[in-house]
């Protein structure tokens, strides 16, 4: 028997591999990784060891391993992440990634001035990411690491949730880390409530891909996560736009109403310090690529609908042309009717110019030999 984590044991089927709660609206694997296999004892073999963020990437999941991940996400995710972070909290601050990866968020939050930190489950993961950007990283799980309650501002957790066996309990573990006014900073895939397994197919969304039931345990909804969280006390979520709005959400939630910073606040506290004047050339680069391709997806839309109405033309143009030929066709007939139909007349004329012709020399003679018998 498969349990959601709202405690709902009567799931409807989704898939051949996940149910769906339609209480709290989470889709549940049916194929979960088992609790000892989520903990990694042996980096060379067990699922979320050193394979997991190599072969499994890139050959089982498509995707970049960490090696190449940890340069890409600096230049995308990362100030993706920071921007919605610095914006509810200025540098410094006490900051926790959980899973945090090869640690490039962790490293880009440190250079922006913050004292942050990351967890892993895997020793050669906390290896990498302490040799490749110099961070300290925590073997996890989360309940192992001696940390005191209420001594963060921030836990981060990006693409973490989903993997959690026991969603709610570790975010209560989260909940009890941050100080009062602290915030979770999390993504996560999102379900849509009313789409069907065949709908998405149907549509080819991207969301398929986030049904890996082995890792994937529970895939939240909107509302979904909400309930979560409310149940934990945390009643303040504000959704931001996710980075792969596709098929991801990212949220803040905070036991207290959040503050935003404005633009003039952030270059303000970045501009305070010369590790953090770079970290602000990077969002100033970002953002004029974000603008850069926007202007050339505008760009590209307008020469697409160019392209569409020059075949639109010149699809008219060519039935003008049709059209023009038929015409003269028309025309030409007529002009021989109007020809044959003129010789015909002028055929008549003479017709009736013989006539008359006939009639006057017929109608003199008889005239003529009248007057003769009068005057006989």
């Amino acid at each position: 028997m498969h349990n959601c984590w709202c405690g709902n044991s009567n799931l409807s089927t989704f898939s051949s591999k996940y149910a769906e709660c339609k209480v709290c609206g989470t889709l549940v694997s049916l194929n979960p990784l088992s609790t000892d296999q989520l903990f990694v004892h042996d980096d060379e073999v067990d699922f979320y060891g050193k394979q997991y963020w190599l072969d499994h990437q890139s050959q089982d999941l498509g995707f970049p391993d960490i090696y190449i991940r940890s340069r890409k996400d600096l230049t995308e995710r990362n100030i993706h992440w920071f921007r919605t972070l610095v914006r509810y909290r200025l540098p410094p601050g006490d900051v926790l990634e959980i899973g945090c990866g090869h640690g490039s968020f962790v490293a880009f939050m440190q250079q922006a001035g913050y004292q942050s930190s990351g967890v892993e489950m895997s020793q050669w993961v906390v290896s990498f990411g302490e040799k490749t950007f110099g961070i300290p990283v925590y073997l996890g799980p989360l309940e192992n690491i001696d940390l005191s309650k209420g001594s963060l501002d921030v836990i981060v957790m990006m693409d973490v949730l989903e993997h959690l066996p026991n969603p709610v309990t570790t975010l209560q573990n989260c909940l009890e880390l941050l100080r009062p006014d602290g915030f979770l900073l999390i993504q996560t895939p999102e379900f849509k409530e009313g789409k069907t397994y065949s709908d998405l197919v149907d549509l080819q969304s991207p969301f398929l891909g986030m049904l890996q039931p082995d890792e994937h345990l529970n895939l939240f909804s909107r509302r979904s996560i909400v309930r979560i969280l409310n149940e934990l006390g945390v009643k303040n979520i504000l959704f931001e736009q996710a980075i792969f709005a596709d098929y991801d959400m990212f949220l803040v939630a905070s036991r207290v109403q959040l503050e935003t910073h404005s633009s003039e606040q952030v270059e303000a506290a970045l501009l305070a310090h010369p590790q953090s004047r770079m970290t602000l050339a990077l969002l100033d680069l970002r953002e004029r690529e974000l603008a850069l391709a926007e202007t050339l997806q505008d760009s590209e839309q307008d020469r697409a609908a160019r392209l569409e109405q020059i075949i639109i033309l010149t699809q008219q143009l060519k039935e003008a042309e049709v059209n023009r030929q038929l015409h003269i066709t028309q025309v030409e007939a007529l002009t021989q009717q109007v020809e044959v139909s003129t010789q015909q007349v002028e055929a008549l004329t003479q017709q009736v110019e013989a006539l008359n012709q006939q009639l006057n020399e017929k109608s003199g003679i008889y005239w003529l030999e009248k007057l003769k018998k009068l005057f006989s």
